[in-house]
């Protein structure tokens, strides 16, 4: 969400309209689910997706007419069966409704107010109030300030507010003829990475791929360099392991791979004392429990060690540097998307 609103505030700026165009129900084994985006470009450019194919080639016809016509919006709907799903080149079958959107110059004001809580860290949630064929209303929901005027039936603003405060995930609320759809725009999660070597080498390409923002850090300048890894936000050369973390939120995830037991006890200490929303740290069992005897005596508790990830990784039998990043990124994922903690 983060490119796509970037590209539509400059795209206002310049004085043009584009369409915004958001899956706002989606069944079965569709191809990309709730919350999913994508934006039209004035030049028939687009950035992001509601699932490519042909749901995307009607979304980007629509739009074309959109751009052009008196419509300000249109509402698409897509059941597809698998042999249909198929035959359409689809990956995926099941059933999505797509809203388009156009949006004019006199919206940029809004949608930099929304930018800007995102870049500030408010976690604001994007509103859209749906009723029958009426225009949508958009309108954005932070925990600082609220509703932005949106009139809405008390007990369906309560349930919102409710909901918007802890959501990581899209979801939508029914009530008195109206149908509320509510996406968090979240800044993109960032993986620290605590180590340079041959695992967190393929752990950063892999995160980089799946959207995480990544930040490199180790005390060895021929590790930890740009050249080995172009796809990292920030590449960091320690003095020293002490003090590489601080003031993480639970946006934040790290990868705790040093080339040492000493290293990597010292990192999930401090690992331990943010509010880091994910602690991975690499190593067998057994080093696990030297490591956590180690702290456990320093005073950390076990509730505390119950927060680290350790085996790290989902279960897949990973081997190689490539297999056990696989097997890292898909449990950030997992806990990104609120599967699991």
């Amino acid at each position: 969400m983060k490119e796509i609103l970037q590209d539509l505030i400059v795209t206002l700026e310049q004085g043009r309209n584009a369409v915004f165009c958001g899956i706002v129900e989606s069944s079965g084994s569709a191809p990309r689910t709730s919350g999913a985006r994508m934006l039209v470009l004035p030049d028939g450019s687009i950035r992001g997706s509601v699932g490519g194919g042909a749901v995307e080639g009607a979304c980007m016809a629509m739009a074309g007419k959109i751009l052009e016509g008196e419509e300000s919006h249109r509402y698409l709907s897509f059941d597809m069966t698998a042999t249909k799903a198929a035959d359409a080149g689809m990956v995926c079958g099941g059933a999505v409704r797509v809203l388009l959107q156009r949006v004019t110059p006199d919206q940029l004001q809004f949608f930099q107010r929304l930018d800007r809580m995102r870049s500030q860290g408010d976690r604001p949630v994007l509103v859209t109030v749906m009723s029958g064929e009426e225009s949508p209303i958009l309108d954005v929901w932070s925990a600082r300030e609220g509703l932005d005027g949106m009139n809405l039936p008390d007990a369906l603003a309560e349930e919102l507010i409710r909901k918007a405060a802890k959501a990581r995930q899209s979801f939508s609320l029914e009530g008195d003829d109206l149908r509320v759809f509510a996406e968090p725009v979240i800044n993109p999660s960032v993986l620290h990475l605590v180590g340079a070597g041959h695992v967190a080498l393929a752990t950063a390409k892999v995160a980089a791929f799946a959207g995480f923002e990544v930040v490199v850090m180790d005390d060895r300048a021929e590790f930890a360099s740009e050249e080995r890894y172009p796809e990292a936000r920030e590449v960091r050369v320690l003095q020293s392991f002490d003090g590489c973390l601080s003031e993480l939120g639970t946006d934040d995830f790290v990868v705790i791979v040093t080339r040492g037991h000493l290293h990597d006890r010292d990192v999930l200490a401090q690992a331990l004392r943010t509010q880091a929303g994910y602690i991975g740290m690499i190593g067998s069992r057994s080093k696990r429990d030297a490591v956590y005897r180690s702290l456990l005596e320093s005073g950390y508790t076990e509730q505390d060690l119950a927060r680290v990830h350790c085996p790290i990784g989902l279960p897949i039998g990973a081997d190689t540097p490539e297999e056990i990043a696989v097997s890292i990124v898909g449990e950030m994922i997992s806990v990104r998307a609120g599967l699991s903690a």
